[in-house]
């Protein structure tokens, strides 16, 4: 029995330290509702709701891929995802519902947007 006893306040440092570590990957600006998230391992996910990215911008390790995800389809809204600029990656489809992921294996800033909603709805993904 004493050593559970001791073992417990243990047990419980770790849980603490394991949110403390899982909390140190996320990094949000507080001023704007769109925010930055800087990725772990998993893949990151950007919500297209209520007309906007949610985040607008993802940092991610050259190598990792993003999957955006459509939540409008309660107000029947379409959206897709498109590069802007020099640098292309693949558009998607207009849709309301389902996911879409696209992989970066260079390093650099790969800025996107809905082109149905092109002044709400912008956003960036920075890879390095």
């Amino acid at each position: 029995m004493t050593l559970r006893v001791r073992a417990l306040p243990v047990l419980a440092l770790l849980g603490v330290a394991g949110v403390i570590a899982a909390a140190d990957g996320l990094s949000t600006a507080a001023a704007s509702p769109r925010h930055s998230v800087r990725a772990a391992a998993a893949t990151p996910v950007v919500a297209l709701k209520n007309i906007q990215f949610h985040p607008s911008t993802v940092h991610i390790k050259v190598g990792q891929s993003v999957t955006w995800k459509w939540e409008d389809a309660d107000i029947e809204t379409a959206h897709n995802v498109t590069s802007i600029g020099h640098t292309k990656f693949k558009s998607s489809t207009t849709k309301q519902a389902g996911t879409y992921t696209v992989r970066f294996n260079t390093a650099g800033t790969y800025k996107f947007e809905c082109t149905i909603h092109p002044l709400s709805m912008q956003g960036k993904v920075v890879v390095g």
